[in-house]
């Protein structure tokens, strides 16, 4: 009997900052002066069936230069079976950082494989260019960046939708979401947008350069690991992470989210 197919990582860390990457996808970053435990769907990182790749980097809390001694990250992958309702299928290995204790120690480091079966292939940043072979780079992602960042701005939600329709395309076809699910999503962020969300400018000051994706995903990160693209609500003082990918398709020379 075949089964909907729904990988999670199911993590727990303390007194550091964290990313873990899917086939070196960011799927969680979290900068922690305290704990977290929680679980996040991962099937959006996972493009076709096979051998995934799976790792995570812990660096010290933002304000520190050290792993404190506390510091630790535990994750591991697991299967659940969406077909009637969530179901638990299979566990895979588990990842546990060293004991930092007395050391003085400035990253931990960890990595390994699961084999994933799905129904499905993304038609993803696999299929994007090399970018080290690409000339202004950073100018390139900047303007990217600002193009999304004016539709917003201008309310241009139509032309918003259709510059994230690639990466909410497969993001419904991979956690299998109906038509008025995906729609939601979207429907949800202009929502915010209009609720008296207001963008503030990314800079190259405030954000840097990663690449993902073994080199075909570009973003602009903040330095606690947030996304470089932001919105604020005078009026309440919140701020909303607009957490968005860039990858250059073949054929083409310009940034697309993905």
């Amino acid at each position: 009997m075949s089964i909907l197919p729904y990988y999670m990582i199911d993590f727990s860390g303390s007194a550091c900052m964290f990313e873990i990457r899917v086939n070196d996808y960011p799927v969680i970053t979290q900068d922690l002066d305290g704990q977290v435990s929680s679980m996040i769907p991962i099937n959006y990182a996972i493009l076709k069936d096979g051998i995934q790749t799976i790792s995570a980097t812990v660096l010290p809390y933002s304000g520190t230069e050290t792993l404190h001694p506390k510091a630790s990250l535990r994750f591991k992958v697991m299967l659940f079976d969406v077909t009637s309702d969530f179901m638990f299928k299979e566990q895979f290995s588990e990842y546990q950082t060293q004991d930092v204790g007395d050391k003085v120690l400035p990253v931990l480091k960890e990595a390994g494989t699961f084999s994933a079966q799905i129904p499905y292939t993304l038609d993803a940043w696999q299929n994007g260019l090399d970018l080290k072979d690409e000339k202004d780079l950073g100018q390139k992602l900047i303007s990217a960046y600002q193009k999304i960042e004016e539709l917003i701005a201008t309310k241009k939600y139509d032309l918003f939708r259709e510059k994230i329709s690639k990466r909410e395309g497969n993001m419904a076809l991979s956690m299998y979401l109906s038509e008025e699910e995906s729609q939601s999503r979207i429907s949800g962020l202009v929502s915010d947008f209009e609720s008296g969300f207001e963008v503030v400018p990314v800079t190259t000051e405030g954000a840097v350069l990663q690449i993902y994706g073994n080199g075909k995903v570009a973003a602009l990160k903040k330095a606690d690991g947030r996304s470089g693209l932001m919105l604020y609500n005078k009026e309440t003082k919140e701020e909303l992470m607009l957490d968005l990918t860039f990858y250059i398709p073949k054929g083409k020379t310009e940034f697309e989210i993905i």
